[in-house]
């Protein structure tokens, strides 16, 4: 099962799986339910302390066919509620970003150009991972819990960056636009993660400190709402 119980550690510790019952962050390296809890703390039933044994086989692989989904390697249908095998888990997983922002400083003339974003590649397969942030390879061989930085840009410009797992070839895009000085710069999801029509505020950007986490996951949020780090701890 390509799970991580630290996910590239989003907070100081390794977190994620803090469910009760036999999930717990010590324990649980690698199991279906482990997976699950990264996007969804309340293992689809309304509490935050719903144990696993309230979870039944149908109810878990409707909630992977609609939050794992294809983009996650799982290919299981809701509609199919026939013949489900623990098989159908293999492979799965969601893979994620942990983002901040840092404006571009100020100049007399507005050409610092050193706008940069600092990624933290979470979850995902044990294998290695592509950025590429405006069209470029930043890194080929990126592993779990890396932080990259990315080099410098202009304010007010639209720019692409895409993870890619290359064990799977799973990747997410999303859509980074600067700023300047004290301004908020943003980020914009996709059909990949987010949704297309959704954008998210970095705030504490400055020409001189990164912003605010935001954590981003594959495909769409469950029960832990996307950029904020808070509810990841």
């Amino acid at each position: 099962m390509a799970h991580n119980n630290n996910i590239g550690a989003i907070t100081q510790t390794n977190v994620s799986v803090k469910g009760s019952g036999v999930v717990d962050v010590t324990s649980d390296q690698g199991s279906i339910i482990g997976l699950r809890y990264v996007k969804d703390n309340q293992l689809g039933k309304g509490f935050v302390n719903t144990t696993v044994q309230d979870v039944g086989s149908l109810d878990n692989k409707n909630w992977f066919a609609e939050y794992i989904g294809a983009l996650g390697r799982y290919n299981e249908i809701e509609q199919n509620n026939t013949n489900i095998k623990w098989g159908d888990y293999r492979g799965a997983t969601t893979l994620g970003m942990k983002i901040q922002a840092k404006n571009e400083s100020t100049s007399r003339y507005k050409n610092s150009n050193n706008a940069k974003l600092s990624i933290t590649v979470l979850n995902g397969n044990s294998g290695t991972f592509t950025l590429t942030v405006d069209g470029a390879n930043l890194t080929t061989t990126a592993s779990r819990g890396q932080v990259i930085e990315t080099g410098g840009f202009d304010a007010g410009r639209s720019i692409v960056v895409q993870l890619t797992d290359n064990t799977n070839g799973n990747f997410i895009v999303m859509t980074w636009t600067t700023a300047y000085a004290g301004g908020t710069p943003s980020i914009r999801g996709s059909d990949t993660v987010a949704g297309p029509g959704f954008t998210f505020r970095f705030e504490g950007a400055s020409g001189s400190a990164f912003s605010d986490p935001l954590i981003f996951l594959s495909n769409i949020q469950s029960t832990r709402p996307y950029g904020k780090l808070s509810l990841y701890g």
